[in-house]
């Protein structure tokens, strides 16, 4: 169904010539009817290949075919058509797949509209599709009305309501919780039993190397290993071993060695190869801190140092969560009071209240981790204290400053001096470079801008490297780092940030976090995130659950809760044998 064969992909900044190769020989195989994962850290290329798998983009060099049909070869237009026939996409933002003033049905009926399908057969296909989906419920709500999963799950229907041969989902589940990222999953799951549908799932997440039949685990650009159910050998130590240790030999003998395996097994700069006479089997080790005989051993008798390796490896993903702890203000100075708040909004479905009668107050200096499930109001809380929106009824003071009551352009000022909001959406502006995008609020305000201080936060961040690079040139996890570095670059004494992570890979995440808590003790200043990841809690935020509109818990987090909290998000056994 698609076979990509040594993609190269180079992009070139026509001002400073200064090439990039974000796919450099990368293979893949996907059969008819397959449901897989393409998974990979930021900047590994994934968003390069959907761009290139939709036919958006053509590959520098390489050969890829989509049904048959050699892609690479096609005309732009050619493309366009192919890819209005033949393929889905479901991008992360809901905005790009629905139109939010249309309810759940005139949505799933526009492909039909498209495709002229009469009348009657497309009701009842598009109502199939909404039972499927578990949208029946919603069906004549609009889009402004449904929760994340619901609208994410409504994205996947119209773009299975084209009838299409292959369904392409980039980062799905970036802003949804827990729950709305397992019903999607079962969603995808129930389409391609029901529908046979190719699904190709490109995220970050890597919950998802366990989810489906197959995955691709991309790094550098290449393939670097297929994760999928198979039958296992006899040793014990094979029985027990991490999918996610699996690499793939591409068409030029390119092999990556897994971090976990080369971290593990001590393997430096040399390594020594062998096989067994029988030709199936292949060994390799750094003949500097093991011999053949002690491998021999090893192999011979694994059972007891597997156990081990897997007792270590239960308590990895909390070990680390709890390293490092926030010391939250010893004054708590009232910074921003929340009053009586009520927010809703009117739709042609009626009247949706999202924020029901709250009071709260945030202190300065502090550190607010606010989680809930998808649809919830964490967003329209951030949105009210940045004044973007006004609630309909109570008060919001920030700073002793009534932004809830004064008009948009003094409000405007205000925000600019005091608050940066980092969005679930990037703010960057495409018409000029990464780099002078840093630049634009100090062009608006009187601030001075800190050179220095702005190169170490980008460093920071992990955009130095793309700062000369426009922002329709960067993959989505690059957007998010670079609209957070221009964001933090402007040392406002108040942090916004809505799902600062949804892009990133783990480690790129967890570093962030840190990165928050450094400036918050360095600038004095306070932040506010919204998150539906557990596992970027430390000891010493404070943690605001919330449910249906209002505030349901109001913790300090210590390591003892943190480590249940942790435990319970990732579903981790206390007893992993």
């Amino acid at each position: 169904m698609i076979r990509c064969t040594d993609i190269i992909k180079v992009y070139e900044d026509k001002i400073t010539n200064y090439k990039v190769a974000a796919l450099r020989g990368l293979d893949l195989h996907i059969k008819e009817g397959e449901l897989v994962s393409v998974i990979g850290p930021s900047g590994a290329g994934k968003t390069t290949l959907i761009k290139i798998l939709a036919g958006i983009e053509l590959p520098t060099s390489g050969q890829i075919s989509v049904n048959g049909q050699r892609y690479d070869n096609l005309l732009e237009f050619e493309r366009r058509e192919f890819r209005f026939h033949n393929l889905g996409l479901i991008n992360q933002f809901i905005s790009d797949n629905l139109f939010s003033n249309l309810s759940v049905k005139q949505n799933l009926m526009i492909p039909k509209k498209m495709f002229y399908l009469p009348k009657e057969k497309a009701k009842k296909e598009v109502e199939e599709i909404a039972k499927l989906l578990n949208l029946r419920h919603v069906y004549n709500n609009t889009v402004g009305k449904l929760s994340g999963g619901e609208a994410m799950r409504l994205s996947m229907g119209v773009a299975l309501a084209k009838d299409p041969l292959i369904l392409l989902a980039d980062e799905p589940t970036g802003q949804l919780d827990t729950k709305n990222t397992q019903d999607l999953i079962d969603a995808m799951r129930q389409v391609n039993l029901a529908y046979g549908k190719t699904i190709v799932v490109v995220t970050h997440d890597i919950r998802f190397r366990t989810i489906f039949e197959k995955s691709f685990i991309i790094r550098d650009g290449r393939l670097a290993g297929i994760s999928r159910d198979m039958e296992r050998d006899e040793l014990e130590f094979l029985m027990h071993s991490s999918d996610i240790n699996r690499s793939y030999m591409d068409a030029s003998n390119f092999v990556r060695v897994p971090d976990d395996v080369k971290s593990t097994v001590a393997i430096k700069d040399v390594v020594e190869f062998d096989t067994h006479p029988s030709r199936k089997l292949g060994l390799f080790w750094n003949p500097e801190v093991i011999s053949r005989d002690k491998i021999y051993e090893i192999i011979s008798n694994p059972a007891k140092e597997s156990e081990e390796k897997l007792e270590q490896i239960s308590f990895k993903d909390v070990e680390h969560l709890l390293s490092r702890a926030f010391i939250p203000p010893a004054k708590k100075k009232k910074l921003i009071k929340i009053k009586n708040v009520i927010k809703g909004y009117h739709s042609q479905a009626g009247y949706n209240e999202v924020i029901k009668n709250m009071s709260l107050d945030f202190h300065e200096g502090d550190f607010v981790f606010i989680s809930g499930p998808s649809g919830v109001g964490k967003t329209t809380l951030l949105n009210m204290i940045a004044g973007l929106i006004k609630p309909n009824e109570g008060v919001v003071n920030v700073m002793d400053y009534p932004i809830s009551e004064e008009n948009e352009r003094e409000v405007s000022a205000f925000r600019l001096a005091n608050i940066a909001y980092v969005s679930q959406h990037n703010n960057l502006f495409d018409p000029i470079m990464v780099h002078e995008n840093f630049l634009i609020p100090s062009i608006f305000s009187d601030k001075e801008f800190d050179v220095e201080y702005s190169d170490s936060i980008a460093k920071e961040c992990h955009i130095v490297h793309r700062l000369n690079a426009y922002p329709y040139e960067l993959s989505e996890g690059e957007k998010q780092r670079a609209a957070l570095a221009s964001a933090l670059s402007r040392k406002t004494k108040i942090i916004l940030t809505d799902e600062p992570t949804a892009n990133l890979d783990t480690e790129l995440a967890r570093h962030i976090i840190d990165l928050l808590m450094d400036i918050v003790r360095i600038n004095k200043a306070t932040v506010i995130t919204c998150s539906h990841d557990l596992t970027l809690l430390r000891p010493g935020f404070r943690h605001l659950q919330m449910l249906d509109g209002k505030i349901s818990k109001d913790t300090r987090i210590t390591k003892e809760n943190l480590e249940k909290i942790v435990k319970d998000y990732l579903l981790i056994q206390e007893n992993n044998k």
